[in-house]
């Protein structure tokens, strides 16, 4: 079997789950030679780095919500700045699908040079495409959830999250939640998605306690935002479990898609379990102890 980018196996990236080490940057640094020259420039400032996020957001595969969106921004924004964010999204259509988190990490910098009202108007204005778009699709959540987190020290500064869930016991059913969501999203047969599933929910604290059903919950985006924001407020040790699990769930066939990337990674970043950078969609991971 093959193995992640930087030769790593299933093991490896569990192991490096919330730290950085000197791969990972050589990693990051490679992902961004492959961006266009304005966009590694756009990010370093406010404007330019909302503008980005903005044209991540826009619709390419359809011309008639596209246009619709375009009207809805040049309702509520400034003409220069719909500008640029229509410049910008000719670059980012083009795009390979992994750099799409990475280039929405690279903005946070200068968003947060913004006030506490800046980044709420931006989220306020990426909930306003979607609304537009009248379909909330799996980027446009993973969107969502990761600028909203990112952007929280800088909403709420004074915030902190204090642990409330010790115990798998207390957040099982939003666990489930999770890992039904992630392989759903992996896995379009019934079959291979129940058993990405039960991979997953094995590795969790005291699975083995418990009489553990085949069938995987039906889920919505708002239900997984609601399981994840309780996730959010476990104890560092139970949310290295469940991020484990969901890593086991995504990895079981030995390939990762981008929508499974995408979800993945919101997930662990929102409850600040960061993976490598170097988990690639469509590349084959070894199962190696």
């Amino acid at each position: 079997m093959g193995l992640a980018a930087g030769g790593s196996t299933v093991k490896q990236v569990i192991n490096q789950v919330g730290s950085v080490a000197p791969e990972h940057f050589a990693h990051a640094q490679a992902l961004l030679s492959q961006l266009p020259e304005s966009l590694r420039l756009g990010v370093r400032e406010q404007q330019s780095a909302t503008a980005t996020v903005l044209a991540l957001a826009l619709e390419n595969e359809n011309q008639a919500i596209r246009e619709r969106q375009i009207i809805w921004l040049r309702e509520v924004q400034p003409a220069d700045l719909v500008e640029k964010i229509l410049a910008f999204n000719s670059e980012v259509s083009q795009l390979d699908p992994k750099l799409r988190l990475p280039l929405l990490d690279l903005t946070i910098p200068a968003l947060r040079q913004g006030s506490a009202t800046d980044c709420k108007r931006l989220c306020k204005c990426i909930h306003g495409l979607v609304i537009v778009n009248r379909n909330l699709s799996l980027w446009y959540f993973v969107l969502q959830l990761v600028l909203w987190h990112r952007l929280q020290p800088c909403i709420n500064p004074t915030a902190s999250i204090s642990v409330e869930f010790n115990s798998m016991e207390q957040i099982w059913t939003e666990s489930i939640q999770v890992l039904s969501a992630l392989a759903r999203v992996g896995h379009s047969q019934a079959d291979t998605a129940a058993y990405a599933f039960r991979c997953g929910l094995f590795r969790l604290p005291g699975a083995g306690r418990k009489e553990i059903s085949d069938m995987l919950v039906e889920y919505n985006f708002a239900d997984v935002k609601k399981s994840i924001e309780r996730l959010r407020l476990a104890s560092p040790k139970i949310k290295q479990a469940i991020v484990d699990a969901c890593i086991h769930t995504v990895l079981v066939d030995h390939k990762v898609t981008p929508q499974e990337a995408d979800l993945l990674r919101a997930i662990a970043m929102t409850l600040d379990c960061p993976i490598p950078p170097f988990l690639n969609p469509q590349r084959s991971i070894s199962q190696k102890k």
